[in-house]
């Protein structure tokens, strides 16, 4: 073999042992992720060699509590630094305790029924007496519908965070028994003799603690998502109800003046609370323009701003509540006398405005009110900083006090802005208009919006979920992974980034041994390709155990689209693993003259699935990589690139045969391309019948300057000119004399060009 290729192969080698190692790890790590009972996924050798156990009873746990109590007491006893990571499995230890004894007291609600006081407290209000039904009665029902509907919202979100915190810590509880192992093998390894059997005996104490934190954080936050799963479940069917209900009464739903006199009333005495509240506000503002001032910079202009801001927000609840008495006039008006369909679709619109410029109000409510919580933690701590006797104490207790003054106001006023909404949303449905946009640049506006929630739901869209699951003390704990559209686009876009960035890794690590090892350019291609092809696998299988969807997610094929993938596949994964054995085997390698079924040729690539031969008149063979293990091939380059070629001579009866001879040998020496070694020889082959035969054995280099036909082109020249200067006269042999004696290598040379 070359010895460019031999180094250059053996750099490849080096390269696709790495690489081939890092794909190892991550196609373990990806299937211990996604296939239960591996230890990869939490469980321990016990729980993946045999089937869990069945569940601990309360008894159980309460036992187990009370001997985690005991190795509590016993290191808390122990005193600091006699032994090794005290303080780490003193904390770990009192984590243990509490999440026990958080365990022992859920199981004792579960026992007593507890726990389904949720679903019973659910109660389902009705509208009492004969129809019609008052507005007050229904919008009873609607607020307590609203409850209901906050409380789902709420678990909806809550159980959204829960299975991300199960997940967190079903992987938490994975490297926790990973961590375990490792500790117990280092310590087992380490043996009696060894130096630091304290500190490894510390190690494994703390991973055994640490294991058994994790095991019971997954328990407990599996039982927090089943509650909340249980309490949303039991939503479902109160709501319900309690819509039809609100149903029923809106159809048949009076407002009288009686009513509005009550709700006018109502108002009347808010707005005139608010009066009496500006009033004792502006009282407070002018004391702190008269008093004098204590000592300290500045706290007077920071304790009236707050001030300031405060009356001017209650000015707009006054404002507010102006508004509400001319909503619910007009709500008054529409539900007792039926207004014109245009005046209903005039008021549907101006509704829709003040929807708007509400949410506008509150957003800059809820910035002001982030503002002022900023300044409160901050005027805390700066008040924490001050001695009890410090004379500037009281003039910040002043700011203080103002600011708290400032954020209780705010939430008063964001409440304000909550309630008129929901008046104006009940309003719009009881009128029973549509806000339709009254110009292009709405009807743009309400477009957008319609695209914007479509794009949302389409991203949003989940296609299938993925399941995860585990076992700990017998109770099967359940990871789901939602695979939605936009997780799929994005897993698409990542693959496409893995895609060019291994192009660009792969060639830039060829290049590298390019530089370092000399190698040809078919082989650097051929390099390339298989680190590419590898560095893909890999890109795959991290997209996806970053995008958090295991391997099993693609279970969803079904049995016979993998049969018929399967048997469509078989020949290219057949050549596929040809392809590698022989890159491996290096039994036929690039720039190798080779023989395959009745043509001939030089080995250029080698690729995945085939090979590409290119013949001696300048035509590519793309031959299957199974082809070339399958069936008998002759390398005539394999071991060594030097072949061995024959010219005839016949000369004429009466010549001086041995002189010839050497006259022929002479003319192989005086040749370049013909190699000292082995050395050319003259055979006498034999009389035959019109002369006798002189045959001439030499050897030449295979893809040497010139190729063989030149060789014995140049060879025949020569000698027919030594000979006809010798005197020695050549015969006329028959025209098929010795053609069978020749080897299907020759002719395919004799036949071929400068290539061979």
């Amino acid at each position: 073999m070359h010895p460019d290729l031999t180094s250059a192969v053996g750099a490849f080698h080096a390269v696709s042992r790495v690489l081939l190692g890092l794909l190892t790890a991550t196609t373990l790590s990806a299937a211990a992720q996604s296939i239960p009972g591996l230890p990869g996924l939490g469980g321990t050798k016990a729980e993946s060699a045999a089937p869990a156990a069945s569940a601990p009873t309360s008894a159980d746990w309460a036992a187990r509590l009370e001997v985690a109590r005991a190795e509590h007491q016993a290191l808390l006893a122990l005193p600091a630094g006699s032994t090794p990571l005290l303080d780490q499995r003193q904390i770990a230890s009192a984590r243990r305790l509490v999440l026990l004894a958080a365990r022992v007291e859920a199981l004792k609600s579960k026992a007593s029924g507890d726990t389904k006081a949720d679903a019973e407290a659910v109660q389902i209000p009705k509208l009492s007496g004969q129809p019609p039904y008052s507005v007050l009665d229904v919008d009873a029902l609607r607020d307590r519908l609203d409850i209901l509907t906050t409380q789902q919202s709420a678990l909806e979100l809550g159980l959204k965070q829960l299975d991300v915190t199960v997940d967190e810590a079903v992987r938490a509880r994975s490297e926790a028994d990973a961590n375990l192992r490792r500790r117990r093998e280092q310590a087992s390894e380490a043996g009696p003799a060894a130096g630091d059997v304290e500190e490894l005996r510390a190690q494994v104490a703390l991973a055994e603690l640490l294991s058994q934190v994790m095991e019971l954080e997954v328990l407990q936050n599996d039982e927090r998502r089943q509650r909340a799963r249980s309490r949303l479940a039991a939503l479902a069917e109160p709501v319900k109800q309690l819509q039809a209900e609100i149903d029923r009464g809106r159809s048949q739903m009076r407002f009288d003046d009686a009513d509005l006199a009550r709700i006018l009333k109502g108002i009347a005495a808010d707005r005139q609370k608010l009066s009496a509240e500006s009033a004792k506000l502006s009282e407070r503002l002018a004391r702190h323009e008269t008093q004098a001032v204590p000592p300290g910079e500045g706290w007077r202009r920071r304790a009236t701003e707050p001030l300031q801001k405060s009356l001017q927000m209650l000015g707009e609840l006054e404002t507010m509540e102006r508004g509400y008495e001319t909503l619910w006039r007009g709500r008054h008006e529409v539900i007792a006398k039926r207004p014109e369909p245009g005046l209903v679709q005039a008021t549907a619109l101006k509704i829709g405005k003040a929807l708007a410029d509400l949410q506008d109000q509150r957003r800059r409510v809820t910035e002001e009110r982030r503002l002022v919580r900023s300044e409160l933690r901050t005027q805390q701590a700066l008040m924490a900083d001050l001695a009890a006797d410090d004379p500037a104490l009281k003039g910040e207790e002043q700011v203080l006090s103002a600011l708290q003054t400032e954020s209780e106001i705010q939430d008063r006023l964001r409440d304000g802005i909550d309630r008129a909404t929901v008046l104006l949303e009940r309003f719009r449905i009881d009128m029973g208009g549509t806000d339709k946009p009254a110009s292009a640049e709405d009807w743009a506006l309400r477009a957008w919006a319609i695209l914007a929630q479509v794009a949302t739901a389409i991203w949003q869209f989940e296609l299938f979920t993925a399941t995860e699951t585990t076992q700990i003390d017998g109770r099967v704990i359940t990871v789901e992974h939602g695979v939605t559209v936009g997780k799929s686009i994005g897993v698409l876009v990542m693959l496409a980034l893995g895609y060019w960035a291994a192009g660009r890794l792969s060639r830039l690590l060829i290049d590298l041994a390019r530089r370092r090892v000399p190698m040809s350019t078919q082989l650097a291609r051929v390099l390339r390709r298989w680190v590419n092809s590898i560095l893909l696998l890999v890109v795959m299988l991290l997209v996806l155990k970053m995008a958090r969807i295991p391997l099993t997610a693609f279970a969803f094929l079904g049995g016979a689209l993998a049969i018929g993938i399967g048997f469509g596949a078989q020949n290219v994964i057949k050549n596929l693993i040809s392809g590698v054995i022989i890159l491996f085997e290096r039994k036929i390698r690039v720039g190798d003259v080779v023989s395959i079924g009745g043509m001939s040729g030089t080995v250029t690539t080698v690729d995945l699935r085939a090979t590409t031969v290119r013949g001696f008149d300048g035509i590519d063979a793309i031959v299957p990589n199974s082809t070339l293990l399958e069936n008998q091939i002759s390398n005539w380059s394999g071991g060594s690139p030097d072949v061995r070629r024959t010219v005839t001579v016949g000369v004429a009866y009466g010549s001086d045969l041995r002189k010839a001879a050497q006259l022929i040998l002479d003319c192989a020496k005086e040749h370049q391309a013909v190699l000292p070694e082995p050395p050319a020889e003259v055979l006498f082959e034999e009389f035959g019948a019109n002369d006798l035969t002189l045959r001439l054995y030499y050897w030449t280099r295979l893809g040497g300057p010139r190729g063989g036909p030149g060789v014995d082109s140049d060879l025949r020249f020569a000698i027919a000119d030594a000979l006809a200067a010798a005197g020695i006269g050549m015969a006329f042999p028959q025209r098929d004399v010795h053609l069978d004696l020749v080897k299907p290598l020759q002719v395919e040379l004799l036949a071929g060009g400068k290539d061979a």
